[in-house]
Order: structure tokens, then sequence, then C-alpha cells
């Protein structure tokens, strides 16, 4: 099932579309807002799958609260439902679903929610949100080659270019726990990127595809990592 939350202002929009939701039962319809902050704390609260999101609103608009999603990790999808079609470039950078037209068309509904449905079906990409001044960046999990604390701050070593990330290297452990392995007190390293180990006089080093640095494992977390790369060597 796929949980969803209505944001509209208007009440008899947020009736017709609850009516041409009810054919599809393989969506539930958890709550509904009427403005922007009301949403917020909704979304907060139930954690729905989905968002049909009004644009024009008060107090808050339906752009400012996608955009305040978008610091959300994992964030819920949002599909725009709105009357007015120059938003439609905007929601995009928002990374929104779709963009529907009022009066909603019960064809043009369905579309968006099968293009949803292939989305769902497809490997679960996870993803961390990084600030950028004013702009968030998500960055795919798995693009991440390898985490290295410094200071306050934690290092995104990606291929072509190191982020710098807010969050701790140890909550980010525990949040992709099924990702990263430790192979220092401040460095954790991709699973599906660490190809193997590297002894010289400096100590023991690991080799990590696509990465222009051999991070240090320490003599603690060596055991793991060996047991790690003889377990899925082929």
């Amino acid at each position: 099932m796929i949980s969803v939350l209505i944001v509209d202002d208007e009440q008899p929009a947020r009736q017709r579309l609850r009516r041409l939701l009810d054919s599809h039962s393989d969506l539930e319809i958890v709550g509904e807002a009427e403005n922007g902050q009301q949403a917020l704390d909704l979304i907060n609260s139930l954690q729905p799958d989905l968002i049909f999101l009004d644009i024009s609103m008060p107090v808050m608009n339906g752009m400012q609260v996608a955009k305040q999603l978008n610091q959300n990790d994992p964030q819920p999808h949002i599909i725009f439902t709105t009357a007015y079609d120059e938003y439609a470039l905007q929601a995009f950078d928002v990374d929104a679903q779709d963009y529907l037209l009022k009066p909603i068309r019960h064809e043009r509904l369905s579309k968006a929610l099968q293009k949803l449905q292939r989305q769902l079906t497809q490997t679960k990409t996870a993803y961390l949100s990084i600030r950028e001044r004013e702009t968030v960046r998500r960055v795919a999990v798995e693009e991440i080659l390898f985490l290295h604390s410094d200071q306050k701050y934690t290092e995104v070593h990606l291929a072509k270019e190191v982020l710098l990330s807010s969050e701790s290297l140890k909550d980010l452990e525990q949040r992709f726990s099924h990702d990263f392995i430790r192979i220092h007190r401040s460095t954790l390293v991709n699973r599906q990127h660490l190809i193997g180990i590297e002894q010289d006089d400096s100590g023991c080093l690991a080799l990590i595809q696509d990465a222009k640095t051999k991070p240090e494992i320490s003599r603690r977390h060596q055991p793991d990592v060996r047991q790690f790369l003889t377990a899925n060597s082929a």
C-alpha cells in the first residue's frame, strides 16, 4: 500500500481528488491538509509515501513545502496539482514526480500513478542530502566511494569530487550500515567499491574502485576488511 496525503486549500478540490483515488486499491489516503504549514506537520507525523500537493495556498505555498521536503532523507514523492502551468519547470527542479493540471482527468492521474509504480518497483536507491549554500543536493549512496571524518564535517568522496556533509560519521554509519564498512575510526568505505588491500611501508591501505586516494585501514579493522573481501571474492 502507498500512503497518500492530499494537500489543497480548497475542500471541493480535495474531495474530487479523493473520489478519483478511490478506484486505486493500492493507495491509502492517510490525511488531508489545507495549507503548507499544516502539510509539513502532517508529513512529519504521518510519513506518507506520496503527496498530492497544490501550489497556490495560504501560509506556505506548495513550492515552498517541496523545497523544505528536499532537505528530508528520505523524502516523500510529490505530485503537484494546480490550475496553473507556469510552475512546471520549477516543479521538476524540486524533484516532483509529476505535475497535474486542474481539473484533473482520471486518465492523466492513472498515468502519473503508473509512472510512480514503475519507479517504486525498481531497486530503491538511498540518497544522502548535502546542503550547498542555498540549495540541497541529493547524492545516491551507491555513488559514494568512501566517507572520511574531518573535524566537524564528513568528507563525501565521489569519483570526480569531494563534498562536505554536516552529518557525523557515526550517524551516517547508523543510517547506511548495510552500504558501508568501517576501516578506520575516521573512515567508512562503500562495500560496492572496496576491491582490495595494499600493504606498503606506511601500513595497510584500502583499494577503492575509481578513488584517487587509498585510505588507511587501522589494525583494529583489518580482520573485518579481510573477511569481507574473502566472503565477496569471485
